[in-house]
């Protein structure tokens, strides 16, 4: 009688884990694609900033699901690997530089020099940037103007 009593709730313990075990599902596999490509401002290389793409919304209008895919610019070139790459589909891109300033400020005890964002705000905060990520290996420039 003693194991029957013992056995009847392992078994509810172990039903119950399977349960919820299931109840999760499978995790959504999101598609992710490679990219680079090449940004200029005022007709040069961006020599130094980064590219940020974050999934947007797909034809019907529903947001896309994914996390952004953010990559170093350096002499106005980029690259994300599919693994590190953006969702596929329509992604808002915002492309950010920053120069210093010549003015510093105190942080911690040390004096670090304050930059700031030179690029206009439709290429980064009020982004007007998307590309329209495609599977497999994509190429996406931007031509940046300061006006």
């Amino acid at each position: 009688m003693f194991s029957v009593c013992v056995r009847a709730p392992f078994a509810l313990i172990l039903c119950g884990l399977t349960l919820l075990s299931g109840c999760g599902g499978s995790a959504e596999h999101i598609e992710r694609a490679a990219v680079k490509g090449t940004v200029t401002y005022d007709g040069k290389p961006l020599a130094n900033g980064s590219i940020l793409f974050v999934p947007d919304v797909d034809d019907a209008g529903k947001p896309l699901r994914g996390k952004a895919a953010q990559a170093i610019i350096t002499d106005g070139t980029y690259s994300l690997t599919a693994e590190e790459g953006p969702t596929v589909g329509n992604n808002k891109v915002q492309i950010s530089a920053t120069r210093k300033t010549g003015k510093f400020q105190e942080s911690d005890g040390q004096k670090i020099e304050i930059e700031q964002q030179y690029l206009p705000a439709k290429y980064n905060s009020s982004t007007t940037l998307s590309h329209d990520v495609k599977a497999g290996e994509n190429t996406a420039d931007f031509t940046l103007e300061a006006k």
